[in-house]
């Protein structure tokens, strides 16, 4: 992948696109990923093709049915998991960070 398509990726992305594919390419199926990050199965269908389209390539093959990640989209989620773990521990860390302060003073 060239400088400017992963630019272009990571300028256009959400951590909720990043959170999707990789659930996506966990179940193989827009059903079970919708079903376990409690959103529609149109709602994950939308945020697959945006990232399809962040990365200026197709990822999938296959029809209305049944779509299936080429090989590449599976090494670039496989990248992009580890990235993935560490925001979400931050995230986990600044919630109990916060926790721990005491209120501001008004």
């Amino acid at each position: 992948m060239d400088r400017e398509r992963i630019e272009q990726l990571l300028s256009r992305t959400t951590l909720r696109q990043i959170q999707v594919m990789v659930v996506l390419q966990r179940h193989n199926s827009m059903t079970k990923a919708a079903e376990d990050l409690g959103m529609s199965v149109a709602n994950v269908s939308r945020m697959s093709k945006r990232f399809e389209l962040n990365l200026g390539m197709r990822i999938f093959v296959g029809d209305r049915r049944r779509s299936v990640l080429l090989e590449e989209a599976h090494q670039i989620i496989d990248y992009l998991k580890p990235v993935l773990r560490e925001i979400e521990s931050l995230a986990d860390n600044l919630g109990r960070a916060e926790l721990a302060l005491p209120p501001l003073e008004p």
